[in-house]
């Protein structure tokens, strides 16, 4: 046998043994009784003791779905029904989430399965040792090829009335990107960062330890993508060969790379810039990195949906090697930079505070000290696939060219978005878009008390469904009557904390039609702090192109 056939049967089994877990009869004859008798008890439960949660608001109507507008009967039928499914969607978050049976007996028996059977749920797969992993993760590895025609077809007709299908096929979004970027003597690489089973399949059982185990498709996508002249820096062997020699080159029991992995890469790329795309010569930034040792239990963990405060899994200790400037500030990104990183989670893990692995010691940061000179960072924590595609050309359309003077875009995203991801095409025109004239535009230190009634607004997940414990949400306010002032026809884009700590904030609530009282102030003004923090954008509308503002509402609303 060849030695390529021996290295295509290791991947086959590897691939055979990520994708399967071993459970003896008791333990599946437990999971089943148990899975059956909290089933029944929901219902009869539900409906004795908390009436509460059947009560749904008469109009929650969501983005997401196009709008059909116009007062003929077909329009209103269309709108009557997708107000119907956004408030059955509502019924079923509020039930998975604030039933009395979602607070006490779900985490109970969650801590019962991992606690005495280790098992996780839908979301989490447990590994060896105590290692978690995400459930997506795991899906985009073992499952079938992102390019298979048949696999395209079916996500690509997978939406529905309250949202549109997802376009799965990322080449199309990547070469007009790409095509994009070059007219304006911009060179753009691409960052596909692997998932934890790509690179640790061992701690999932598989005997054959062969990694990085890759989804079918991937090797054609790289082909595909260099052939096109698109320059794509890969990691994932750098990542394989750090975890076989030393320490794992990610957490354990959270989604992400662990720090020095982050410094290694960081140090390959500043490589692979030189040797591909030189940059001018330029005064060097002075920088400074000092050690810290920084402790979490993991994004993963939050997952399981355990009881409040209590958990199985010990917090994990990293040593971060923090950026920091010449007079001992946090390192900032540059917005005058001729390199700009565009980024998810990966790029955000010790950077972004709110993820609890310390700050000023992600991607950005390890990339800016190796270069020895600045960069500039836009990142969002999920939705590799668009959020920061979509964020520059919202940039650029408000009038903020992001791109001026950028030489080199670095695009990092995690592999699990060319599986699950939607890879919608976004324009980056730099013609400033023409937002009404009505519409409220923020001015620097600006401080308003507003109400308003909410037009439109975006969707916040249910806690515990995805590995972020913080959403922000955006509003479209109209009617804003200002300090007092009466009713008038302005209009704002209003950007909102709907989660925090994976719980629900009351701006979760929220529907359309509904009157709001709310403190508003620049988005700008915070956006240092919280722009990293996954955010769902509102796509209908010109005021999607106006100044967002950050809002607090004054109330819990009724």
């Amino acid at each position: 046998m060849s030695v390529e056939s021996i290295h295509q049967t290791r991947v086959a089994q590897a691939h055979a043994e990520v994708g399967q877990t071993e459970v003896s009869r008791p333990v599946a004859l437990t999971l089943a009784a148990v899975f059956v008798t909290t089933i029944a008890a929901v219902p009869i439960t539900q409906a004795w003791l908390d009436h509460s949660v059947l009560r749904v608001a008469p109009d929650t109507t969501a983005t997401g779905a196009t709008r059909v507008d116009g007062p003929s009967p077909i329009a209103r039928v269309i709108n009557g029904n997708r107000q119907v499914l956004a408030a059955i969607q509502r019924f079923t978050d509020r039930l998975d989430t604030d039933s009395l049976l979602a607070r006490h007996l779900r985490p109970a028996v969650q801590s019962l399965l991992t606690q005495r059977l280790g098992s996780g749920n839908e979301r989490v797969y447990t590994g060896r040792d105590d290692w978690l992993y995400y459930a997506t993760d795991v899906q985009h590895v073992v499952g079938r090829g992102f390019l298979d025609t048949g696999q395209l077809a079916r996500r690509a007709a997978s939406g529905d009335s309250l949202s549109e299908a997802a376009t799965p096929d990322p080449r199309p979004a990547l070469l007009a990107f790409n095509d994009a970027l070059a007219r304006r003597g911009i060179t753009l690489v691409l960052l596909p960062t692997p998932v934890k089973p790509s690179i640790h399949p061992q701690q999932l059982g598989v005997r054959a330890s062969l990694a990085p185990v890759r989804n079918v498709s991937f090797a054609q996508f790289a082909e595909e993508m260099r052939a096109a002249g698109v320059l794509l820096f890969d990691p994932a062997p750098l990542l394989a060969d750090l975890g076989a020699v030393g320490d794992p080159a990610y957490l354990a029991r959270d989604t992400h790379w662990r720090p020095d992995a982050v410094a290694a890469v960081a140090q390959e790329l500043a490589r692979f810039l030189e040797r591909e795309t030189p940059l001018p010569e330029r005064e060097p930034v002075s920088l400074d990195a000092r050690l810290a040792r920084v402790s979490n239990r993991g994004d993963i963990v939050g997952l399981l949906d355990l009881p409040a405060g209590w958990s199985p899994y010990p917090a994990e200790t990293v040593e971060v090697r923090r950026i920091l400037t010449a007079d001992g500030r946090p390192w900032r990104p540059d917005p005058t930079a001729d390199v700009l990183l565009l980024g998810d989670s990966f790029t955000n893990i010790f950077s972004l505070e709110a993820m609890g692995w310390g700050t000023a010691a992600g991607l950005a940061e390890q990339l800016s000290f190796v270069l020895g000179r600045p960069v500039d960072r836009l990142v969002q924590n999920a939705n590799g696939a668009f959020a920061t595609r979509e964020a520059l050309a919202r940039e650029l359309a408000r009038g903020h060219d992001r791109l001026a003077g950028t030489r080199v875009v670095v695009y990092q995203f995690a592999t699990r978005e060319l599986t699950h991801g939607d890879w919608r095409l976004v324009d980056l025109d730099t013609r400033r878009a023409a937002p009404s004239s009505t519409v409220l535009t923020p001015e620097p230190g600006q401080v308003l008390r507003v109400q308003g009634r909410v037009r439109q607004l975006t969707r916040a997940p249910r806690p515990g469904t995805v590995p972020y414990r913080d959403h922000i949400i955006s509003v479209d306010l109209v009617e804003i009557d200002t300090d007092g002032a009466g009713a008038s026809d302005s209009e704002a884009l209003v950007y909102l904390s709907s989660m925090e700590d994976n719980v629900w904030t009351a701006a979760a609530s929220l529907v359309v039609g509904q009157t709001i009282t709310l403190t508003l102030r620049p988005w700008a003004e915070v956006a240092p702090e919280l722009d990293g923090i996954t955010r769902t954008d509102l796509i209908e509308g010109n005021v999607v192109f106006a100044e967002p503002w950050w809002g607090e509402l004054a109330t819990p609303p009724p």
